[in-house]
């Protein structure tokens, strides 16, 4: 373990919120040739206003290193934030000790964005503690490719990157990737409860690798088509419960509680990916869908849309 007893030469904190997968279409995935800023899927979500807070904390050393802790923990699985250091690393000539602070009030693994979060966040910490000197955009790109690099995700990092509700109408990453942006006010609300996780890494390979699963793509991709023409909460809704039908996921863990809220008239679905509910309704819905959600098992989340994106909080140099 590093011990770090030094002031420290530069100090820099981004936050980056969390965020819901409705539904995508994956394609160019498998092409070693393609630049990583035209990869990513189609699809729609919306970040919300829990995510990671990442600080960068840069200390004089006689060699390169790193740390890298998550809530207060040293964590070696972090590979997305590890590329992404890494990363920044090759891009400078002195040698410097990099304490790195994720503090997230997300729980890890059931959907909600949190690996694209640290890299983004951490890609733009980096950036400013290091001095290297690039771009909000290049920033994004570079999170944009640890993602898909780690297989953690395609079209995260350029969600929360723009924040809001968004309807990714063409492939790739942040300037690339051509999006429709909606703002929800606070009179929207989202309620999630988490109640198993899935390891994104695994299901995207089973995804991205299975034939079976090229008619789910063409659903997506004409759900973007379909959303785009007229977009709205409900039909968003709506698409991303019968993509995560298509998935198999509204049978596992959430079918009880889908079908429960279901039968009060209250539109639900699966996050992408995670044994995790969501909904988003209006504010005076929320305790009806509570006083449902609070009789089943997991952790309960009740959020608004973040409609800023990721953003950096701190910068001394």
């Amino acid at each position: 373990m590093v011990i770090v007893s030094q002031v420290p030469i530069a100090v820099s904190k981004a936050y980056c919120p969390g965020h819901v997968t409705g539904f995508f279409s994956a394609q160019n995935q498998g092409d070693p040739d393609l630049d990583f800023k035209f990869q990513g899927s189609l699809g729609a979500g919306f970040s919300i206003d829990r995510g990671i807070i990442s600080t960068v904390r840069v200390f004089p050393s006689s060699d390169m290193n790193y740390e890298i802790k998550l809530n207060g923990m040293l964590d070696c699985e972090l590979r997305v934030s590890k590329y992404v250091t890494e990363y920044y690393l090759s891009l400078i000539q002195k040698p410097v000790l990099i304490s790195i602070d994720h503090e997230s009030n997300l729980p890890i693994g059931y959907g909600l964005g949190s690996s694209g979060s640290a890299a983004l966040g951490l890609s733009y910490a980096l950036n400013e503690a290091l001095g290297t000197g690039l771009s909000s955009l290049q920033a994004a790109q570079m999170a944009h490719q640890a993602d898909i690099v780690c297989n953690t995700g395609r079209g995260t990092v350029v969600s929360e990157y723009t924040g809001g509700v968004e309807l990714r109408t063409s492939i790739g990453g942040p300037g690339v990737c051509r999006i429709q942006k909606t703002e929800l006010s606070s009179e929207w609300c989202a309620v999630i409860l988490c109640m198993e996780p899935i390891k994104t890494d695994i299901f995207l390979s089973k995804y991205l690798g299975g034939s079976k699963f090229s008619n789910i793509n063409e659903v997506g991709k004409q759900m973007v088509k379909q959303l785009g023409q007229s977009m709205s909460v409900e039909k968003f809704m709506d698409f991303s419960f019968k993509f995560a039908s298509l998935c198999g996921l509204t049978e596992g863990k959430c079918k009880e509680p889908l079908a429960h809220l279901r039968s009060k008239g209250l539109k639900s679905s699966v996050a992408l990916f995670g044994h995790t509910l969501f909904t988003l309704i209006p504010n005076y819905q929320l305790g009806q869908v509570i006083d449902i959600l609070k009789r089943y098992q997991g952790e309960l989340i009740i959020c608004h849309v973040d409609n800023l994106g990721a953003r950096i909080l701190k910068k001394v140099r």
